[in-house]
């Protein structure tokens, strides 16, 4: 059972409180406070506070440690930043006085803003995709880069593959089972992605645009008969876009006009040609 201390003992206590905290009466004026809530402000600003009236803190520049929020911001003397949780607690003998105490979690609410920031850059910087260990669209973009800047100083032709499966681009096993099939058809010098949407790009150097449709006939043939052997539902039958490089294009311009093919092939699921070259 709790014991009840003396009026001068629970004052002693609240003014050497290891926290900054302030009483308030039932009308929230301050009636007191603690040496710590003292230090944070300085004794004169501390004074100031004691039983001025609430409609009065309106330009107070202490006025958002008075404020009902759970957290608050605050500057200090020294002009610096702080962010405090505030916890309260009601007496509720004789004059409803409520005890506020604010616990500094600057350091915290710094960190936390650190790791958001450093998970952010993380996964800009990440380069493969977390399901199929292919690289991504900003790995597959990066990869790309040069191999265009080649076919641009060689006049070598370059072809990109965007393949999907509709059906199966949801289930894990499925999307696995496909890269493994895709990096086993393709030769040492292709690459293979797979973007956030869940497509599969595909792209290879020193390859014209005829042998880019054929290979995707073919990818699109074979990939057909995996996907109905692994009971994804023939209606979800995969579809490719194919672009071959011009010497306008970036990098970036070469990803988009296969994208752009392969909204058209999906438009045309229903024909026997699924795949459209741009």
């Amino acid at each position: 059972m709790a014991e009840i201390v003396s009026a001068s003992a629970a004052l002693a206590i609240i003014t050497n409180c290891p926290f900054p905290l302030i009483i308030l009466d039932r009308d929230g004026r301050v009636t007191g406070y603690s040496h710590a809530f003292e230090g944070l402000l300085g004794s004169t600003q501390a004074a100031a506070l004691l039983r001025l009236d609430p409609q009065a803190l309106a330009d107070h520049p202490d006025r958002a440690l008075l404020v009902s929020a759970r957290f608050v911001r605050w500057t200090d003397r020294d002009n610096v930043p702080r962010r405090f949780e505030i916890h309260r607690c009601v007496i509720s003998e004789p004059d409803f006085s409520e005890v506020r105490f604010f616990v500094d979690v600057t350091k915290q609410v710094e960190l936390q803003s650190t790791c958001i920031r450093l998970e952010n850059e993380l996964e800009q910087n990440i380069l493969t995709d977390t399901v199929t260990g292919l690289l991504n669209s900003r790995g597959i973009l990066l990869a790309l880069e040069p191999q265009v800047a080649r076919s641009r100083r060689y006049n070598s032709p370059i072809s990109v593959i965007m393949l999907a499966v509709d059906g199966g681009s949801d289930d894990k096993e499925t999307l696995l089972t496909l890269a493994r099939f895709l990096k086993d058809q393709l030769r040492w010098a292709d690459l293979v992605a797979c973007n956030e949407q869940r497509e599969f790009v595909l792209v290879l150097p020193e390859t014209t645009a005829e042998s880019a449709h054929t290979l995707a006939d073919k990818l699109k043939r074979q990939v057909h008969e995996l996907v109905t052997r692994s009971n994804v539902p023939q209606q979800y039958a995969p579809c490719c876009g194919v672009a071959a490089w011009h010497r306008s294009d970036s990098a970036i311009t070469l990803l988009r006009r296969a994208a752009a093919a392969l909204t058209r092939a999906r438009a045309s699921r229903d024909e026997s040609e699924q795949f459209v070259a741009l």
